[in-house]
């Protein structure tokens, strides 16, 4: 039986065997790295699901600490005094399918650091410049917010009006602009003034990842089958081949015969 398959060691198929090997241990990596994805993004709606309660802000987002991936998505509530003199409006933000701008202002807290507070969002006047919006409150306020990992840096900062303008949160932009020690995350106000609205509750389409694990999955299962498929075949045009040879040398044979 083995003798009939000799020639999967031919050079030919060595390098077919291999580069299917190859093919599947790639679309089994994609298929583990999309099903983690796919926890990480269940993890994350089941956080925000089950956040309505806040926690004070030292207790999520203490001082000098980076932040606890478990924090992500959660409730704070936070004490102080507005910043208003170094306010950020991040540009081409979509919110509800709306386009616009957020409006990011420091909260300084009673051991003066501080945490970037989206305050919320106004639509686009499409006009090009940025539309009136209400101003930070005066005084000590209290603020509940989600809290949010702070972006990478893309683009620049420009100061316009009076104000920063970036098209990202992030600190690496933004820190040089400070005097103050930020927290290790910014957060969004669930409860915006009258006049901004708040950012939409984030949602992670976990199922969808979930669907590509479980096809590059098929895809990893289906390469042996293929592979099984075309030496098969192989296997058949060589009998065929060989059936056709020795029908040609009979008859030959015959037409000496006569």
């Amino acid at each position: 039986m083995l003798q009939r398959y000799r020639f999967v060691f031919t050079p030919r198929w060595l390098l077919l065997t291999l580069a299917g090997v190859i093919v599947m241990v790639v679309c089994a990596l994609l298929s583990q790295w999309q099903w983690g994805r796919a926890v990480q993004r269940a993890a994350a709606n089941e956080v925000i699901e089950t956040s309505t309660e806040s926690q004070p802000i030292d207790d999520t987002l203490p001082a000098a600490e980076g932040l606890d991936p478990d924090q992500r998505w959660t409730l704070v509530e936070a004490t102080g005094v507005y910043d208003a003199d170094q306010e950020v409006v991040l540009r081409a933000q979509t919110n509800d399918s709306l386009n616009g701008f957020e409006i990011v202002t420091p909260l300084v807290l009673a051991d003066g650091t501080a945490v970037l507070v989206d305050r919320g969002f106004v639509p686009s006047e499409n006009t090009g410049t940025v539309p009136d919006y209400p101003a930070a409150p005066t005084g000590e306020v209290t603020v509940t917010g989600r809290v949010y990992e702070y972006e990478e840096a893309s683009g620049g900062v420009t100061e316009v009006d009076g104000h920063l303008e970036s098209r990202r949160l992030s600190l690496d932009m933004l820190g040089s602009y400070y005097d103050y020690e930020f927290r290790s995350a910014w957060i969004a106000d669930i409860e915006p003034v009258e006049g901004l609205t708040r950012l939409e509750t984030p949602t992670f389409k976990d199922w969808q990842n979930y669907s590509y694990a479980v096809q590059w999955a098929l895809f990893a299962a289906l390469v042996p089958l293929g592979w099984a498929t075309l030496v098969r075949r192989e296997r058949k045009d060589l009998d065929e081949a060989a059936a056709g040879g020795e029908t040609a040398a009979s008859e030959a044979e015959a037409a000496e015969s006569l």
